[in-house]
């Protein structure tokens, strides 16, 4: 019995200060760094704010951080990575992305191991790793509308091959994917066959191809997606519980990410 109680106590006082770590360093710290300098951060409501924070926060600690070829990774860059992962899953299930646990950042552009072709990014299930490179990042980051942006490419493959691969729980709703699915073989087809289509032609190379860049484009070019394909928009809103056009509604004015 006193050893029931001795633990439910133990376990009280680690989360009075993991509360009081998050209010007093990881919040501010992480506040300052994104507000007018990560548009989405920027927009959103001060409820939502903290809700981004804490799950950034959470990514920031998960995940094992594993610097390649010398390169020195800083708080803020991890921060930057951890900021995406929450962008994503802000209103989904807060287990998504906990079967990847380490995260491995190249200064530029790498010779993969497993395809033996140069990379930006990619994701390994069989070592539970997401790699991206810091050159890829930055590149990514520069425009926000031009619907390229690595990390948010990335951590949604790793989604979608979590919620492929690992029957332990649902990120997704089965049948959104379903949806997502069918409108993606119709569409791919389209996309195919035409160069002027919104999504680069990047995008028709595989079903996993095509989700990774529907999501770019979702996040950073929500209002042309919204019109160009309203139907693909809607079931993306539904399946990532969340609307950006909504949510950027009163975009204010951003500084430069990287000085």
């Amino acid at each position: 019995m006193w050893a029931a109680i001795l633990a439910a106590a133990v376990r009280l006082l680690y989360a009075g200060y993991q509360e009081l770590r998050f209010r007093f360093y990881y919040g501010p710290i992480f506040h300052r760094f994104l507000n007018h300098r990560y548009a989405y951060y920027t927009a959103l409501p001060w409820s939502l704010k903290m809700k981004f924070l804490r799950s950034a926060r959470d990514h920031y600690e998960y995940f094992e951080f594993v610097p390649r070829e010398k390169i020195k990774l800083t708080r803020a860059m991890k921060a930057i990575i951890s900021c995406a992962a929450a962008q994503l899953l802000l209103f989904l299930p807060s287990k998504g992305l906990s079967f990847f646990q380490r995260i491995i950042v190249y200064p530029d552009y790498y010779n993969s191991r497993i395809t033996n072709r140069r990379h930006k990014g990619e994701v390994n299930p069989g070592l539970r790793t997401i790699v991206f490179s810091w050159r890829g990042i930055a590149e990514g980051l520069k425009y926000e509308h031009d619907g390229i942006n690595l990390l948010l490419h990335e951590f949604a493959h790793a989604l979608w091959l979590e919620y492929k691969l690992v029957d332990r729980y649902t990120i997704f709703d089965p049948d959104l994917v379903e949806q997502f699915e069918k409108y993606a073989e119709h569409e791919m087809k389209n996309l195919a066959a035409n160069e002027g289509h919104f999504f680069r032609p990047y995008a028709f190379d595989s079903m996993e191809e095509f989700f990774a860049v529907a999501v770019e484009n979702f996040f950073e070019r929500p209002q042309p997606f919204q019109q160009w394909q309203p139907e693909l928009y809607l079931i993306l809103v539904n399946l990532f519980k969340q609307d950006p056009i909504k949510l950027n509604v009163s975009r204010a004015p951003q500084k430069p990410l990287f000085p």
